[in-house]
């Protein structure tokens, strides 16, 4: 029986309550929708200083990491890439058997709203590779690029641990300790996060605003779901035997935080502290799938990839055959691993794979996509953020059956 310390009964308590306000945040959004307007920015001060920590951290573990075994870190590293790329490829193929049987997209018609009139984004892997090995890592650091830093501080790892730099991984340990300290005083803000965010998100949508586009956003969120279930929680069950009960009881304020915040990176920060608290997950496993998974793993992207494409081929009467379906698939994972290299959010990254696959201009249908984007990348955020946790969880357990 698992031995439940002060700390942690803490814990616990601190997740009940966040799971209490993000229910009243929604219920008090509905009902008093200009509260919000007044208290919003409470939201966006906690989102603020999650970031503000991502960075610090993500660099302190990955360096550490590298520093304390270059070769197993390594070897851990090529192990994630490979697990990256079946759990979204699984993820992609699963979603497209369940929109094509179900053709969400057949007969959906749009009569009013805003065309949108963005610009999709140049697909450039010169600019991605520019981006990613950046000249300047302290502009990658003010800019919040997070995959430069990530490979800045694994190579100064590697280099610490060959050339013996005891003191510097000392004080990289020290400051990795200090930064997990703050950290953990902010994350007694999360329960007032989450209840305004939560609740600023319902009252600008409303209960009825959704209109035609309620049927995309039930079919992003049923599609998440089926994944979730079958690709995160399955795998867990069989192969680590972490029970579903379990596994949401551990995970719980991960989960309600990157559905409040619909940010990965903002979510990082909690995603190491139930690996390595709840999960007894080692730092040399966490320092390395962890912050990579938060910028290039993108299972809730396969979900998000999947039912656009084929909403857009149904609604337009496009036929997909089994060559264009693959065309997809390829094209998503190149998106997915290319992202950090593009600017702009998820509606930009949507258009693009949409012009690269040859849709037609889909003006209008892009406009309703962007407002309701806010509801769809709730369910997508919390989908990549639980791939990351399982990726580890799944690494772990290879690595742990590799040492038996």
């Amino acid at each position: 029986m698992e031995k439940r310390t002060p700390a942690k009964n803490q814990s616990h308590l601190l997740s009940w309550i966040t799971l209490a306000c993000f229910a009243a945040g929604a219920a008090v959004g509905l009902l008093w929708p200009k509260l919000f307007s007044y208290i919003g920015f409470i939201g966006t001060i906690y989102i603020n200083l999650l970031k503000l920590m991502a960075l610090p951290i993500l660099i302190c573990t990955v360096f550490n990491a590298a520093a304390r075994g270059i070769k197993s870190a390594s070897r851990t590293l090529l192990k994630t890439i490979l697990l990256f790329v079946v759990l979204f490829t699984t993820s992609f193929l699963l979603s497209g058997a369940v929109y094509s049987l179900l053709t969400p997209g057949k007969g959906f018609v749009l009569t009013s709203g805003e065309p949108w009139s963005g610009t999709t984004a140049d697909l450039s892997w010169n600019g991605f590779f520019d981006t990613v090995f950046s000249p300047n890592i302290f502009a990658s650091l003010s800019g919040g690029a997070m995959l430069p830093c990530i490979l800045f501080a694994f190579f100064a790892g590697a280099v610490a641990e060959k050339v013996g730099a005891q003191k510097l991984c000392e004080i990289v340990g020290e400051l990795e300790t200090v930064f997990s300290r703050m950290l953990s005083y902010i994350l007694w803000l999360t329960p007032l996060g989450v209840f305004v965010l939560m609740g600023k998100c319902t009252a600008d949508f409303g209960a009825g605003a959704l209109g035609g586009a309620l049927s995309y956003v039930l079919y992003a969120w049923g599609g998440c779901i089926l994944v979730f279930l079958l690709v995160m929680i399955l795998p867990l069950w069989l192969f680590c035997r972490i029970d579903p009960i379990t596994y949401f009881r551990k995970t719980g304020r991960v989960l309600l935080t990157a559905l409040s915040t619909c940010s990965s990176a903002a979510t990082l920060p909690e995603t190491l502290r139930a690996c390595r608290e709840e999960f007894h997950v080692p730092e040399r496993v966490t320092g390395v799938v962890a912050p990579l998974g938060c910028t290039v793993h993108m299972c809730g992207g396969a979900v998000s990839f999947c039912l656009l494409a084929l909403f857009t081929a149904q609604m337009t009467g496009r036929p997909v055959s089994v060559g264009l379906f693959l065309l997809m698939l390829v094209f998503a994972e190149a998106l997915n691993m290319a992202a950090p290299g593009i600017p702009g959010g998820g509606i930009v990254l949507g258009a693009t794979y949409l012009s690269l696959l040859g849709m037609p201009d889909l003006g209008l249908f892009l406009g309703m996509y962007a407002g309701i984007y806010r509801l769809l990348d709730m369910a997508y955020t919390s989908m990549n953020v639980a791939g990351d946790v399982t990726a580890v969880l799944l690494v772990n357990r290879w690595e742990a059956r590799k040492k038996a």
